[in-house]
């Protein structure tokens, strides 16, 4: 468990990670700190992840501060309800999540709104 969660948050995003990663299309479900702390979750069973930790911990630093600039429009643009990437070999996907941010990468077949829709269900955002 990391610092910047206590235990029933941590078991709430856990649980949560568990029920995204039950969805054969979803390969990463994780929640992040305010650092980009990865604080619950990770990839599903015998998925082999793309970029090593050093480079996850890059791309979740960067998928943070992206969406903390997002957030300074919110505003005037109203909130966002998701973001979403899409990349030659996954798409990615953040929600924030009160103090958090759910980042999710799926396989690249999938209906993007429908995909983002199944994960607001599963965590209730």
């Amino acid at each position: 468990m990391y610092k910047s969660v206590n235990l029933l948050e941590y078991k709430l995003y856990h649980r949560k990670c568990d029920l995204l990663l039950q969805e054969t299309e979803i390969r990463f479900a994780g929640f992040l700190d305010t650092m980009g702390n990865l604080i619950a979750g990770g990839f599903r069973e015998n998925v082999m992840p793309l970029n090593d930790e050093s480079e996850r911990l890059k791309l979740h630093m960067e998928t943070l501060l992206r969406v903390k600039t997002e957030q300074d429009f919110d505003y005037d643009l109203g909130t966002i309800e998701y973001s979403v990437s899409r990349r030659k070999k996954v798409i990615t996907f953040t929600f924030a999540f009160d103090s958090k941010v759910l980042f999710v990468s799926t396989e690249t077949n999938v209906e993007i709104e429908k995909t983002a829709q199944k994960i607001m269900k599963i965590c209730s955002i």
